[in-house]
C-alpha cells in the first residue's frame, strides 16, 4: 500500500477525454441551436478535489463546444 501512496503522490496533472467519459453521450439543443452537455456533480466534485490535492486537472473533447 505505500508503494502505491508514494506513487500516487507523484502525480502532478490528470486529463480526462469529456465526450462519453464526463458525461454519457447526450447532447442536448437549446432554443438558439447551442449544444450543451450534462456533466454528474461528482465528477466535478472530484476534479475539484484533486485540484485541492495539488493535481493539475485538464479536459479534452473532439467536438467544438462552448461549453468545455
Amino acid at each position: 500500500m505505500k508503494d502505491i501512496l508514494q506513487k500516487a503522490a507523484q502525480i502532478k496533472l490528470v486529463i480526462f477525454d469529456v465526450d462519453g467519459v464526463l458525461t454519457n453521450g447526450s447532447l442536448f439543443f437549446g432554443d438558439d441551436g447551442q449544444e450543451y452537455k450534462a456533466f454528474h456533480s461528482r465528477d466535478g466534485h472530484g476534479m475539484k478535489m484533486l485540484r485541492a490535492s495539488g493535481v493539475e486537472v485538464g479536459i479534452i473533447t473532439g467536438r467544438t463546444s462552448q461549453v468545455v
